[in-house]
């Protein structure tokens, strides 16, 4: 199999015996479809019109998951070149493996979703990224002779250029590794990849990742992590989110898809997620991303383990009126407090956003005196401002 290239993806593309267009189709027929020949040729295309194109030659529709749309470079405007030729099934695969992803056969259509080894990229993924990642799943080294420290270090230059490790000690701990494998004809012929699921703290099950590339000319940083700390990766990327008049829970489903994390929902009102919102957020990370759409529908979350609990109101709410959507911008109309309860000694928290309906009396009172205090203070200075401010801060009360 030739090696495809990130740069330029070529695909030739005959087609034997297929008629273009889609035709409605059983998980069978796909199979049977994806075992003909082709020979097909794009040139600089978007992967969404390579996909396309293909999917009307194979008679079958091919789509992008959402999940796979967030780990292209470009989204579907990803741009390739790309050559297919022998059975269709081994030329989808070749070319959608330079990306790191596969395809999956359903009963109407073929759904693309990213490999597993993308987990190793925090965020969208640059070219750089994609092609590190590739020297560290597929380039096996082994040494003979003379076996040193230094060696490895000179084939970690050699493999991977100027990229550098985070603790600075991965290359030591590498050769250590690799000492365990010597043989009187030297080493095991091994990944880096595999190197790399072994280092780090031993009580713990260590995890890589790639830093950002975001700049030309800066130097990729291969990082080795606890579990914990890997989570914390994924949810503190940042991200801009645009949806408009959707469900609550189909953005929230998609937001835990892009992280890779389950979301688990308990809810007494069975309907709460399902009103539609306007999210519109820039430059934030994901991690509150999640909690202001949870909390402009009223509910909790917390973080536990590798899933994201969400937990319902304790009453039924008053969904918006048809035609109307909320707003997940801000903390949502009528809050007047939050309560945050620190879980596992102040790893994560579990908020929940105070209504003045949810107050009890002697809170309500302690309230309506913080305010009449930060007036009083004010005095007789005529400083509109400063009362504005304090009605429209009412959060620093309660926390």
């Amino acid at each position: 199999m030739k090696t495809i290239s990130l740069r330029k993806i070529v695909i030739a593309v005959v087609i034997i015996g297929i008629a273009t267009g889609y035709a409605r189709a059983d998980k069978q027929q796909i199979q049977a479809r994806l075992s003909r020949d082709v020979k097909i040729q794009l040139t600089d295309v978007t992967i969404a019109e390579a996909l396309e194109k293909i999917g009307q030659a194979a008679g079958v529709k091919i789509v992008l998951s959402d999940e796979a749309e967030w780990k292209l470079p470009l989204r579907e405007a990803t741009r390739l070149s790309v050559a297919l030729t022998g059975p269709l099934a081994n030329g989808l695969t070749e070319m959608l493996n330079a990306f790191f992803m596969r395809y999956a056969v359903g009963d109407e259509e073929i759904t693309i979703y990213p490999r597993a080894e993308l987990e190793h990229i925090i965020g969208r993924p640059s070219t750089k990224q994609l092609e590190l990642l590739k020297k560290i799943y597929f380039g096996k080294v082994s040494f003979s002779g003379r076996f040193s420290a230094e060696n490895v270090q000179t084939l970690i230059r050699q493999a991977f250029g100027e990229a550098s490790f985070l603790p600075y000690d991965i290359p030591e701990k590498i050769f250590e590794i690799y000492k365990t494998t010597l043989t009187d004809k030297g080493t095991l012929p091994v990944t880096f990849a595999v190197l790399l699921e072994q280092v780090g703290d031993r009580e713990n099950t260590p995890r890589w990742y790639l830093s950002g590339m975001d700049f030309p000319d800066q130097v990729p940083v291969i990082r080795v992590v606890s579990e914990q700390d890997f989570r914390e990766a994924k949810l503190d990327q940042v991200v801009d989110i645009s949806f408009k008049d959707e469900r609550a829970d189909v953005i929230l489903q998609r937001l835990a898809g892009w992280i890779g994390m389950e979301l688990l929902v308990s809810k007494k009102e069975p309907s709460w997620l399902e009103e539609k919102i306007v999210v519109n957020m820039q430059n934030i990370k994901i991690r509150q991303a999640l909690i202001n759409i949870v909390n402009a529908v009223d509910g909790g979350m917390y973080f536990d383990g590798n899933g994201i609990r969400i937990i319902g109101p304790e009453r039924p709410r008053k969904v918006a009126a048809p035609g109307k959507t909320k707003s997940s911008g801000g903390a949502g109309e009528g809050y007047v407090g939050k309560i945050s309860i620190p879980m596992d000694g102040g790893k994560y928290f579990i908020e929940f956003m105070l209504r003045q309906s949810d107050l009890t009396e002697e809170l309500k009172k302690l309230r309506e005196d913080k305010i009449k205090e930060i007036f009083k203070n004010v005095g007789k200075t005529g400083n509109n401002a400063l009362e504005i401010a304090a009605r429209s801060q009412p959060y620093s009360i309660l926390n």
